[in-house]
């Protein structure tokens, strides 16, 4: 019988796609990168609405953290 792995071991790696965010203004437009993160996932982490988080930014890392 094969082990199970648990809820946590998986949601630890998650796929996204960094989408294009298009932001103009009265002179210009530019596009920019975006990341949009949402599921029952971060509910289950303890990631609510209304509450912050900071993100820390490293060579080709982000750290997403809960602030409580």
């Amino acid at each position: 019988m094969e082990p199970k792995e648990n809820d946590t071991e998986k949601q630890k790696i998650r796929s996204l796609k960094i989408q294009p965010q298009i932001r103009q203004n009265r002179l210009s437009q530019k596009t920019v990168p975006e990341i949009k993160l949402s599921g029952k996932w971060l509910d289950d982490l303890g990631f609510t609405p209304a509450h912050y988080v900071t993100v820390t930014a490293e060579e080709k890392m982000l750290i997403i953290r809960l602030v409580e």
